[in-house]
């Protein structure tokens, strides 16, 4: 059985798109049907005419909804590395920290004992 595209999200586009996104939703718009026509085993377009369903409010919701979940998800994941990311710089500034004044420690005791 030929599978039959609903509810998954679909590249949509409408007169705000181009607008809002620019040229580059073209680009979106093709990488997104590049994923589905993948994710269904669609070899060419040939092969999707007739599956699609055609549009409607609440599959425009689903869609929206799918895609809010995934930048959600990919927003949450770059919170996560940039926090790791800082961590790992606080960390760094603090062990400079504690080696410039294990420095400036040397330094005192290095010029006691040659006084000495």
């Amino acid at each position: 059985p030929t599978p039959t595209l609903h509810p998954h999200p679909h590249p949509q586009i409408n007169k705000t798109t181009t607008r809002s996104e620019g040229a580059g939703c073209f680009d979106r718009i093709c990488a997104e049907l590049k994923e589905i026509m993948a994710e269904n085993k669609f070899k060419s377009i040939e092969d999707l005419k007739g599956k699609i369903l055609p549009w409607s409010k609440a599959g425009a919701a689903k869609s929206r909804a799918v895609r809010k979940k995934r930048d959600d998800k990919a927003k949450s994941i770059k919170e996560k590395e940039e926090k790791e990311n800082q961590r790992i710089r606080n960390a760094a500034d603090f062990y400079k920290l504690l080696c410039a004044i294990l420095i400036v420690v040397i330094a005192f005791l290095a010029d006691k004992l040659r006084k000495s």
